[in-house]
């Protein structure tokens, strides 16, 4: 069932994977597709998109690269497959972004479906695999 757009995104206590710094990082992606989703709802979408597009594209390749570090760091077993996951998830992104500026791809309630997926997919799926390892190595 597809989420209103009304539904404004939020962070929920469930989404944590107990590590702070990653946190926080997850929070940033949250606030942007929140701006992103606030702007449609208001009728300020034009003014808005490529530029949060953008953010959402520089904080997204930041954030993976602090994540890939972190596991490399401490010698997680799976950091090439969570690197492909990263790969993808960048690939999409930046895909969404130049359907947009070409005009094939609408900003509305299917958009914003579809980063609500692809953020909670990776926190809650992706993410909470590796959380426990790290957290076990010490990481906060």
């Amino acid at each position: 069932m597809a989420t209103p757009l009304r539904d404004v995104i939020q962070w929920k206590p469930e989404f944590s994977v107990q590590i702070p710094s990653i946190d926080n990082q997850h929070r940033s992606l949250v606030a942007i597709i929140g701006h992103l989703q606030m702007a449609m709802l208001e009728g300020r979408t034009k003014q808005v998109i490529e530029p949060l597009f953008k953010a959402m594209n520089q904080y997204t390749k930041f954030h993976f690269e602090y994540e890939e570090q972190l596991m490399a760091e401490n010698g997680y077993a799976d950091l090439a497959g969570h690197r492909r996951e990263h790969a993808r998830l960048v690939e999409q992104l930046e895909q969404l972004e130049s359907k947009y500026v070409h005009g094939a791809l609408q900003a509305g309630a299917p958009l914003m479906q579809f980063l609500r997926n692809w953020l909670f997919e990776h926190i809650c799926a992706h993410d909470k695999e590796y959380s426990a390892y790290l957290r076990e190595k010490g990481v906060t």
